[in-house]
């Protein structure tokens, strides 16, 4: 198949095919042959239409079927020669095959990931941190179940660390209101670790009905309409109630409705569930350190055209959450314009991620096999109190069938990249743990 492959930029290429008539008309034989069997035209049996008579009534139809098949063929076929994969669908032009003419003749542009060396891959440095389960976080956990369990009486004193205060807050911007910031009888457990500091210092010494003004810088990770200002909020202490913990006994560890019922017990299994956690933490940051390290080994250019996408998949988030906090809002041109110059460094590192995973799956021969499919779709049916063959053949009819098998294939690359890792496990100290647990 004569062709020549021009380089417009490192990932656009500029193709020039010309694919022999003979494999045309073999091509054009075959549809013919299809579309016989599947036609009724009066006067002739199911499957006994004869060629010319086919050639009247489709001929335009399938040529063209014909010759977007076989450009599609060709073109793919021509890439993976030279070691390139193509990315969405080629812009294709100037397709000529006159009727005597020897050949199809066809110019297009596409996209394509470049070919690279794929370098190690195994055997790479892993360093993570794991923080002990220590006597101080498990009286944490212990006392935030208690916490949990606390009945709460309304007192009248300023407030302090514990209590269970409800207020009003608005955001003013060079003395005026900013849009979408007020909020009346908001609710908030002093002392808990999520809590904006600026604003719960605000709260604490705080007497009930008392007002004040305090000055939060907001983080870049917030509505893009906010994020980054410092703005002045206005706070009024509108309620306060005390916090009355249960005491720690059996009572209370049997009213958990957790199997339990002595103190020791429940210590047990908090500390086995923190461990786990750990567990899933030191896993989940070593995989990040090993994704990070492979990308970094491995630089090569990236079709714009899937750092978009995955762009576009970025905003959509950051949307669908600012829709989530503030119903009905939507980001501006500008604001998803400022959303796309802060993600794209990440979007660009998670395409060049997905495409290394793939290319050391298809190195390794690993796979998703039918029963890691059908366990996936299971616990989805799960979920969704669905039935699990129904829910497979809507997935398969919607793509989301092929969007499974892909992650199942990602996951399944990355756990064994971190299996022939070399991990080494650091230790934090104790002490500084407690310090930690005690902030």
């Amino acid at each position: 198949m004569p062709a020549t492959v021009s380089d417009i930029d490192a990932c656009t290429k500029r193709l020039e095919v010309s694919v022999p008539r003979e494999e045309v008309l073999r091509e054009m034989d075959r549809a013919f042959a299809r579309l016989s069997g599947r036609v009724r035209i009066k006067g002739f049996r199911k499957g006994k239409v004869p060629r010319q008579i086919l050639e009247r009534y489709y001929g335009e139809e399938v040529q063209a079927e014909v010759v977007n098949r076989v450009i599609g063929t060709s073109y793919r076929q021509l890439l993976v020669e030279r070691g390139m994969r193509p990315v969405g669908e080629p812009n294709v032009t100037d397709i000529s095959m006159e009727k005597d003419a020897p050949e199809l003749q066809y110019k297009a542009t596409v996209e394509v990931i470049p070919p690279f060396e794929l370098g190690g891959y195994t055997g790479l440095a892993v360093t993570v941190t794991r923080r002990p389960v220590t006597e101080e976080a498990m009286e944490a956990q212990i006392r935030l179940l208690r916490q949990r369990a606390a009945h709460f009486h309304e007192v009248d004193r300023p407030a302090q660390a514990g209590d269970y205060v409800q207020f009003d807050i608005e955001a003013f911007e060079e003395g005026e209101p900013v849009p979408g910031t007020k909020g009346e009888n908001q609710a908030m457990l002093l002392g808990e670790d999520e809590n904006e500091k600026a604003l719960e210092d605000a709260l604490i010494g705080m007497p009930l009905g008392g007002e004040k003004e305090v000055d939060i810088q907001i983080p870049d990770t917030a509505a893009p309409a906010l994020a980054g200002k410092a703005l002045r909020f206005k706070v009024q202490l509108k309620g306060l109630k005390e916090p009355h913990l249960p005491d720690l006994n059996e009572e209370f560890v049997r009213s958990l409705g957790r199997g339990f019922n002595t103190v020791e017990e429940l210590r047990g299994q908090i500390r086995r569930e923190m461990e786990t956690v750990e567990d899933a933490q030191v896993r989940g940051q070593g995989m990040g350190e090993l994704l990070r390290g492979l990308v970094e080994a491995h630089p090569f250019e990236v079709p714009p055209t899937l750092v978009k996408a995955e762009l576009d998949e970025r905003v959509r988030e950051v949307e669908r959450r600012l829709g989530r906090e503030n119903q009905g809002a939507r980001l501006t041109p500008s604001q998803q314009d400022e959303v796309r110059e802060r993600l794209a460094p990440e979007a660009l590192g998670r395409v060049r991620e997905v495409i290394l995973v793939e290319r050391v799956r298809e190195k390794e021969g690993i796979r998703a096999e039918a029963e890691d499919v059908e366990a996936h779709v299971r616990r989805l049916a799960a979920r969704y109190g669905m039935d699990p063959e129904k829910l497979k053949k809507r997935m398969a009819m919607t793509g989301g069938l092929d969007s499974l098998v892909s992650n199942i294939n990602y996951n399944k690359t990355v756990e064994w990249l971190y299996g022939q890792a070399k991990v080494e496990v650091k230790v934090e100290a104790a002490a500084k743990v407690g310090a930690s647990a005690a902030q």
